[in-house]
């Protein structure tokens, strides 16, 4: 399948007097995604990175369906990507073990990357360190001419007023500082953001709930692994705890091991004292074995107060930090920026008032806030595994008692249950791909909706939702009806060719596209119409995100005015109103 062609680019809303319309501040896989989103859309930005190079340590694995049709809009290269991950054949299970080597608790599938989860999504779920998926963010972001990436530069603080945000930033090769004036600023830097900091703004939850560190070697395991491949193996053994992360089963892994820091000061954790670890957690001598890093980390499950301070926003880790188990950190980052940065190209273009930023804490806050929760319940809930077996991996027994009870059939059923219970762990699809825009009370879900568990996704065309996927033909193409979606303008969707639409789509001032189905496109199967519930005159009003922002079931002059309301509404500003092909004064843009 191929990423949709990239769109031509018009700078927007620079002035002599800006270094950049937008700042960003951060230079990992959230900040160069809103660099290239900003760019797809004609804004030039700035990214600052402190660090001179890409930190090479793994962190995050997954990029879940959404952040990879995100990843498609933008116009990253999915085939690298892909090349990039890790085997399906590889990645494409949970085990849970006393150690690598021995006796197998039970076995999970890991997401959905079965071509069956392409009747959901155009881009299934991949395994992929993000090292690598940081280099094809570089190198794209690098082709770009709206995008300048400064390394080794530390941005210091700022001042704002209504119109720009100036700021301090510190070469660290040289020391010379330089102030840069922008528009906006995007914080992408991290749980410990420094512009978080500066701008005051605190993060509400638990700061730390369990310490790990992260043990990074290399080693081909394959031998060992034999028949028993996975992404992610769960320690519960006398001696070993922790997770094995496999990126590369013939290269690269990591240990997260739990340790508490009054008990074991983190200084022990010399480079031997970490191999040994890993090797009980192997279970076996692996001679070839190389300790690369290792690195303490705090388990947190925090949301930011706010979203935003003037014109100032953060994204990604910044925003929010989540416990691991259920890899929604980054890919909630992802969709940050994804919503933001079309809302900030378009009041750079004076396509809308800066009152249609306040809608981005209005509408991620809610997201991280879901995520968060479903993190750390998981995390809480694993503990159900070691605990059917009587025991909570601790090291208390010295491996004998487990074998015993691992022979007890009833404790094997107990075992086998608190194994199956953890399948939203692993399947959170709706929460991927499922989560809706809307009022922050009631996020416009059915109560029905919010008793279904995280993995059962029911693509439904409501208003606040994504697009639903459906594969449909044009000029001979296979595409998703979210490739129809234009990431630097509105689009209508609709089922027939209709001149109020195309209309509404062409008639005034504000970019925007209109696709009628049987003449811009043609479903695979069945009516695409029929599946969106639109009727035959009705439209599909997209935002530049793929989002819904309203629907018509007919092209009255009445259900028009309404969409338009909707629009300018959720603009912040009125828009060039035009006549009603009926003859009627409506107001169409």
């Amino acid at each position: 399948m191929k990423s949709p062609q990239a769109f031509p680019i018009s700078p927007k809303a620079f002035s002599p007097n800006d270094d950049a319309p937008v700042l960003i501040v951060g230079g990992g896989p959230v900040g160069l995604l809103a660099a290239i989103l900003l760019a797809r859309r004609g804004v030039r930005s700035i990214v600052c990175e402190k660090y001179p190079s890409r930190l090479d340590a793994p962190k995050a694995h997954a990029l879940n369906p959404r952040s990879l049709e995100i990843c498609r809009a933008a116009g990253l290269p999915l085939d690298r990507i892909r090349q990039a991950a890790t085997p399906r054949a590889d990645g494409g299970c949970v085990r849970m073990l006393t150690s690598l080597v021995g006796a197998e608790w039970g076995v999970l599938p890991y997401e959905r990357q079965d071509d069956g989860a392409l009747d959901l999504t155009p881009t299934p779920l991949v395994n992929i360190a993000q090292p690598r998926f940081e280099a094809i963010l570089e190198e794209t972001a690098e082709r770009l001419d709206l995008i300048e990436v400064r390394r080794n530069a530390e941005w210091k603080g700022c001042t704002q007023d209504d119109d720009a945000v100036l700021s301090e930033v510190i070469c660290r090769r040289t020391g010379e500082v330089t102030s840069l004036r922008s528009r906006y600023l995007i914080a992408a830097d991290g749980a410990s953001s420094a512009v978080r900091a500066w701008i005051n703004i605190a993060m509400i939850g638990p700061e730390v709930l369990r310490h790990h560190v992260m043990i990074h070697f290399e080693a081909n395991l394959r031998g060992l692994v034999q028949d028993r491949p996975a992404v992610l193996y769960f320690f519960f053994g006398a001696s070993a705890q922790g997770v094995l992360i496999a990126y590369d089963i013939d290269t690269t892994w990591v240990l997260m091991h739990p340790f508490d820091p009054e008990q074991t000061p983190l200084e022990t954790f010399d480079k031997e004292r970490c191999r040994q670890i890993v090797l009980e957690a192997i279970g076996a001598d692996v001679p070839a074995l190389n300790v690369r890093d290792a690195r303490p980390w705090a388990l947190s499950a925090q949301v930011a107060e706010s979203y935003c301070r003037g014109r100032i926003f953060l994204a990604g880790d910044a925003a929010h930090r989540f416990p691991p188990t259920g890899g929604l950190g980054l890919n909630t980052g992802v969709a940050d920026v994804d919503n933001l940065t079309w809302k900030i190209a378009a009041c750079l273009a004076g396509e809308a008032s800066n009152a249609l930023l306040d809608t981005y804490q209005s509408e991620r806050q809610h997201v991280a806030r879901t995520n968060m929760d479903q993190s750390l319940n998981n995390a809480m809930k694993i503990l159900a595994v070691p605990m059917a077996l009587g025991c909570l991996g601790d090291g208390s027994d010295d491996g004998a008692q487990t074998a015993q009870r691992l022979a007890d059939p009833e404790v094997r059923r107990s075992l086998d249950e608190a194994i199956a219970e953890q399948s939203d762990h692993f399947d959170s699809l709706r929460l991927q791909l499922g989560y809706v825009y809307g009022d922050a009370n009631d996020n416009r879900v059915d109560n029905a909706e919010s008793a279904l568990s995280p993995g059962d996704f029911r693509p439904a065309c409501v208003v606040g939702g994504r697009l639903p996927h459906v594969w449909v033909h044009r000029d001979g193409e296979r595409l998703s009806t979210l490739d129809l979606v234009a990431v630097d303008r509105f689009s209508i969707l609709t089922a027939s060719a209709n001149s109020t639409w195309d209309q509404f789509a062409t008639g005034g001032e504000l970019p925007m596209r209109c696709w009628a189905e049987n003449r811009d496109f043609t479903a695979e199967q069945g009516s695409w119409s029929d599946t969106c519930g639109i009727g035959q005159s009705g439209a599909l009003l997209l935002r530049p995100d793929g989002h819904i922002l309203a629907r018509a079931l007919n092209d009255q002059a009445e259900s028009v005015a309404a969409l338009l309301t909707n629009l300018e509404d959720f603009l912040g500003r009125p828009t060039r109103r035009a006549e009603h092909p009926n003859g009627r004064r409506t107001g169409v843009v």
